[in-house]
């Protein structure tokens, strides 16, 4: 099983100089817990999160702020052939619940979050 098998191909992506607002607003819409941050060329260069967004917060405030000013760079991603181990592997290490599917230009072409891993379990061992 690959990443191509499990991932959500209905994505949202977002550009580093639109407002956080924006961000949380796209989120709550589309009820996700995080956007991948792409380049004018389409390229993932990061991922922000709803914990970004709420850390923030907490600590200045969101509402003058751009995804640039929060969002995490060089995040871990996933290639569309990648084996289900390797992604649960790389998503348990570095402590994150969903992880970007990328193909060989680095261009988001899904992502991975915890629940289609558990869904995917489910059905391979109720077919054991």
């Amino acid at each position: 099983m690959t990443a191509k098998d499990i991932m959500s191909t209905d994505i949202t992506v977002i550009r580093p100089m639109e407002k956080v607002t924006t961000a949380e607003m796209m989120m709550i819409k589309k009820n996700i817990g995080g956007l991948p941050v792409v380049s004018d060329k389409e390229k993932l260069i990061g991922i922000l999160t709803q914990r970004d967004i709420q850390l923030s917060r907490s600590i200045i405030g969101t509402e003058a702020f751009h995804v640039d000013d929060l969002y995490s760079k060089n995040p871990v991603k996933a290639e569309i052939n990648e084996n289900l181990p390797s992604i649960i592997k790389k998503m348990n290490e570095n402590n994150i619940e969903r992880i970007p599917i990328v193909n060989g230009n680095d261009h988001v072409v899904g992502i991975v979050v915890t629940k289609d891993i558990i869904k995917a379990l489910g059905d391979y061992f109720q077919k054991a």
